[in-house]
């Protein structure tokens, strides 16, 4: 008996959670989208319209699936919609979506509204297909700021999409159907034009959870990925510094001769940057600069040279302290004005080698960035000369690359004290 009664006690809660689950609306039961709608439900997306019905198959509204698109990234990124009063309940949900994820243009309109551009005077229009695609590619793009590999969707009918609509339209739909989110008809058609229902909207929003899911874990792996690669290059810096024991004294000066016979000297100031000098005065000793380049000319800024790759990229094996003041050196005070030499490096403080450049014109926005440590005071004509030889864009776009190489014949110190 105790067993029977058991038996019935289970079965009676089983039918009545199934009983409670498809009784969340009484209008969807063997919808196509009831599943998807059930489970939007579950996850607060949507709630019904007060008579416990979902109505499927109307049109949803431009606010409506704005919120729910907002409600959903609210909810996956923890974040909470500011709960602020205007002449429309959307106001709050469109406010937090045009500051956070949503580009309203009003230069794109098709169908009597402008992309993603929503007021109290259009909110309760039936959203068009093209503009959910717009939303919910902008929602993506702009809050992961990165795309994840997909394959192409087939599209019907995306010729014809291209030729009627804006390259941003196009684009979105070619991305949200690329990635799962949106697929075309029995037929294969995307139909832009044509008014998205409820059910098409909480499906749309449901796959674009799960792409969002997949982004910020995909997203949480390259921030990982990239913390270690930081982490390694840091120990990496580290491991290579080198600290100089004898520092020079006085205001050594070094010679350097061009290729074409020219020549500059650079006066040296230990007492500013004492590491840095004795590094430099090591690198000339071992003839390392000999046979170099000055592979960056930059009109009104700087000449920088001393890269073993030529390009930017390279330097010598040692890495040095960073002598400025943003890195907790107080001791330079020498200021980036014309013909001032000072170290290059990365963004790491303690990254400089044997790149360095010489500034053409006044840069004090380096002062106390970047570690001055002496000043051209013969020949800066020669360094000038530089400026005449015809460039071309680097990997950046920059046109400072000279393209007949400004070669080092040889570096050498000829005043010690």
């Amino acid at each position: 008996m105790k067993k029977l009664i058991s038996v019935l006690l289970t079965l009676m809660l089983v039918f009545s959670s199934v009983a409670a689950f498809a009784q969340v609306f009484s209008d969807i039961e063997g919808h196509w989208a009831a599943e998807e709608i059930l489970s939007a439900h579950s996850n607060k997306i949507i709630s019904g319209d007060g008579d416990g019905r979902f109505r499927p198959n109307d049109n949803i509204s431009r606010a409506e699936f704005m919120k729910m698109v907002t409600a959903m990234l609210a909810e996956k990124l923890h974040t909470k919609i500011p709960d602020m009063s205007g002449e429309h309940w959307a106001d709050k949900y469109y406010n937090f979506a045009t500051q956070v994820y949503l580009a309203a243009i009003d230069e794109i309109s098709y169908d009597g509204v402008s992309a993603g551009l929503m007021s109290k005077d259009n909110y309760d229009y039936p959203i068009r297909r093209w503009e959910m695609a717009y939303i919910v590619d902008n929602a993506i793009a702009n809050i992961f700021g990165i795309r994840m590999p997909y394959e192409q969707g087939a599209i019907a009918d995306m010729e014809q999409i291209e030729e009627k609509y804006n390259v941003l339209i196009y684009a979105a739909i070619h991305n949200v159907v690329g990635l799962g989110i949106a697929q075309g008809d029995e037929k294969g058609n995307f139909n832009a034009a044509a008014s998205g229902t409820r059910a098409e909207a909480v499906t749309l929003v449901n796959r674009m959870a799960t792409v969002v899911d997949e982004m910020i874990a995909y997203h949480e792996t390259i921030m990982s990925q990239q913390q270690a690669e930081q982490e390694a290059y840091e120990k990496a810096i580290d491991d290579s510094l080198v600290t100089y024991t004898e520092i020079p004294e006085g205001h050594p000066v070094v010679k350097v001769t061009m290729e074409n016979g020219k020549s500059f000297e650079i006066t040296l100031y230990p007492e500013y940057a004492p590491q840095t000098c004795a590094n430099f005065i090591k690198l000339v000793k071992d003839k390392f600069y000999d046979g170099l380049t000055f592979h960056r000319i930059v009109e009104d800024f700087v000449a920088q040279g001393g890269d073993p790759d030529g390009n930017g990229t390279g330097g010598s094996e040692g890495a040095v302290y960073g002598e400025f003041l943003s890195n907790g050196f107080k001791q330079n005070e020498l200021k980036h004005e014309k013909g001032t030499v000072s170290m290059a490096r990365t963004q790491h403080p303690n990254s400089a080698t044997s790149q360095f450049f010489i500034c053409y014109d006044a840069a004090s926005f380096l002062d106390g960035e970047y570690a001055a440590f002496g000043k051209v005071t013969k020949g800066m004509s020669t360094v000038e000369e530089f400026l005449k030889v015809e460039r071309t864009a680097d990997a950046t776009g920059e046109p400072s690359t000279p393209v007949t190489p400004i070669k080092i014949k040889k570096a050498e110190i000829i005043k010690k004290k």
